[in-house]
């Protein structure tokens, strides 16, 4: 099946929400994105001199290594070059992964896509990548993991960059592997001059692209993609970190397709839950709970239902029989896409969202379910492929009587999102290496309505206010600390947390003396973890501002080395000396040593505290508040071999 977006023209998706069409502008950035996109295409088209590159219709199909009708007496033009260390294994072969859900920011490896198509046929080129949520049918433009080359097959050396690019994109690589820079770079399909290739289907080659054969005509040269390239990159592509961008390839296969024909005997589990000793019943990526390691996947178009089931009953402390329903933790490992994960028994009609992960991060919650009628609980991924690990906790017997027990999703790791700031004005603000600045754990659980002044550990005496990032966890109850000055209530912020379940939250808080006052509400006891991310030393703070997360780089950072990367005016973040700081959320992975990730200041000095530790033989994943240089860059150092990833949360100003 034909993705359905190259069916239609582009100007006919993005003319209607123009004047004149009854319709008004929408407000925001998309939109603007979409506005210019199609100036861009129109303008070339009505105003631009051609070059002939004696382009004339064709009807060929058939597999080609490289540009399906190549042109004759084109001029010379360049071919890419990818300068990473490429490794002997390939990445897993592309599947269709179309489009699932709207988050149009352009994703890492989009981007580096885009910047390779630019650094090798001049800065000047266009490539569009984003598509607003309401324009057009279905396109992964809307998931920011496609891109259009604006390249015309009627002017001579734009048909000769295309298929040079083509040549090097779909020909043997330098290791002689057919199509294996396309491999390498997680291409999924790609629309040129009539036609359509697909990387999940290889074998067809190119095939005719809706009926362009008999529309030879300018005015269908958007529809037919003569005037641009489109290409379209799997989740794993346009995270960025296959081998062709990190050196290291995705691998890992996807979980073959699965079904069970099970009942749910008692979808609405009662009475008090059994706790039991953790038991693993699940892990893709350790092969626990399924034939081989492998990757949970989203649903195809075809209808093909990507599932894994794991077998609970009988595992551990986990009878064999007469059990209603587990208490689980469900773990999203490295998904590929911000996607969501979905829970239910096999047997049931509905499955409930459970785990919120974003793109190339972990998340984690508890949540109840019923278990059928062979002793399975099923899970699905949204968008792209993800690990997964399951552990029980707990079970109810069936036939319990006694209130029903708590379902749905019960988040440990939320996205920390800074609060708004407590004053107006800006003063000087430092950041810092993360460090623990405080735990509970040494004095015990803040107890009910206690009032509790503690020293923040990296926060001087003259700071005035701190960014903090505080965890809450075993809480009694639902409840609230508040977080501020010594002997002034009135200067305290107010941290919010759930009964039992971890919780976590970038906050900015007033201090005196480097110490705070924890106030707990007057209900529960809770245990505290604050970490100390920056801090500033006037009376009023600076202002810290939350963004929607966005991915700021993945790379493999050998020991000792230091890389920079440009930060202000990227991101949703503002230019200038405005920005300050940037609020990152950093992931270390794949290091065989322990060691630490520094992030700083492009014209600083590393930070004597931890960062982002690194974890040998594991993935760690901390928040850090990296100072901008004069340059408007940050600067990430590693004492150890690691592959690094970081997103952006937020900033200070």
């Amino acid at each position: 099946m034909l993705p359905r977006h190259l069916g239609h023209s582009a100007l006919r998706r993005l003319l209607p929400l123009n004047s004149g069409s009854g319709r008004h502008w929408r407000r925001g950035p998309l939109v603007a994105v979409a506005l210019v996109a199609c100036a861009g295409l129109i303008v070339p088209l009505a105003s631009a001199a051609e070059d002939s590159s004696g382009w004339e219709t064709s009807n060929w199909t058939g597999v080609a290594a490289g540009p399906p009708a190549p042109g004759v007496g084109l001029p010379a033009a360049a071919v890419p070059a990818i300068t990473t260390a490429l490794p002997p294994e390939y990445d897993v072969a592309a599947t269709y992964e179309g489009q699932a859900q709207c988050d149009p920011t352009a994703k890492p490896g989009a981007q580096a896509l885009a910047d390779l198509i630019k650094a090798t046929y001049g800065a000047g080129q266009t490539v569009w990548i984003p598509r607003a949520c309401d324009v057009g049918g279905q396109s992964e433009h809307k998931e920011g993991r496609a891109l259009d080359w604006m390249t015309d097959v009627r002017k001579a050396q734009q048909r000769a960059n295309a298929e040079a690019f083509l040549t090097w994109l779909l020909g043997p690589d330098a290791a002689g592997t057919p199509y294996g820079n396309a491999i390498r770079l997680g291409v999924m399909y790609i629309g040129w001059n009539d036609r359509i290739w697909r990387g999940y289907e290889i074998d067809r080659g190119w095939t005719e692209l809706k009926g362009c054969f008999a529309k030879p005509d300018k005015s269908s040269d958007t529809t037919c993609h003569r005037n641009h390239i489109h290409i379209s990159l799997t989740w794993d592509g346009a995270l960025g970190t296959n081998s062709a961008w990190d050196g290291s390839a995705a691998t890992a296969p996807y979980c073959p397709r699965d079904s069970s024909g099970a009942t749910t005997p008692d979808a609405d589990p009662k009475g008090d839950l059994v706790a039991v000793e953790p038991v693993r019943v699940l892990s893709t990526a350790d092969g626990v709970g399924v034939a081989q390691r492998c990757r949970l996947q989203q649903d195809r178009w075809s209808g093909d239902s990507h599932r894994v089931f794991a077998h609970v009953l009988g595992q551990g402390a986990i009878p064999a029989s007469g059990v209603s329903g587990v208490k689980v933790r469900i773990t999203a490992v490295q998904s590929n896409a911000p996607s969501t994960l979905r829970v239910w028994s096999p047997g049931q009609a509905k499955s409930q969202p459970a785990v919120k992960v974003g793109m190339g991060a972990d998340a984690a919650a508890e949540v109840v379910v019923p278990v059928s009628s062979d002793g399975t609980i099923a899970f699905a991924t949204s968008a792209g492929a993800t690990d997964v690990a399951v552990d029980v906790l707990g079970y109810y017997r069936a036939g319990a009587s006694g209130g029903s027990a708590p379902t749905g999703p019960q988040p440990a790791t939320p996205q920390p999102a800074p609060k708004p700031p407590l004053e107006p004005e800006p003063t000087d603000f430092f950041p810092v290496g993360s460090v623990i600045g405080y735990e509970s754990t040494s004095e015990g659980q803040l107890r009910p309505g206690e009032e509790r002044t503690v020293t923040l550990a990296g926060v001087p005496a003259e700071a005035r206010s701190a960014l903090i990032f505080v965890t809450s966890r075993d809480a009694t109850l639902r409840g609230s600390v508040r977080i501020g000055r010594v002997g002034d209530k009135n200067a305290a912020a107010r941290f919010t947390f759930p009964k039992a379940k971890m919780h976590k939250e970038v906050m900015l808080v007033p201090v005196s003396g480097g110490q705070v006052t924890l106030t707990a509400s007057k209900r529960p006891a809770v245990s505290l973890r604050v970490e100390v991310l920056g801090y500033g030393t006037g009376d009023v703070p600076r202002a810290a501002q939350a963004l929607a997360p966005r991915p700021m780089f993945a790379v493999a950072m050998a020991a000792g080395e230091t890389k920079m990367f440009d930060a202000a005016g990227r991101y949703g973040l503002p230019k200038g000396k405005k920005l300050k700081a940037v609020l990152l959320r950093v992931q270390t992975r794949k290091s065989s040593i322990d060691g630490t990730v520094s992030v700083f200041a492009s014209d600083g000095q590393a930070p004597n505290t931890r960062s982002a530790p690194i974890m040998a033989g594991a993935r760690y994943a901390a928040i850090v508040l990296a100072p901008i240089g004069a340059d408007g860059r940050i600067a990430v150092s590693s004492t150890a071999a690691a592959k690094v990833n970081a997103t952006v949360i937020g900033y200070v100003s």
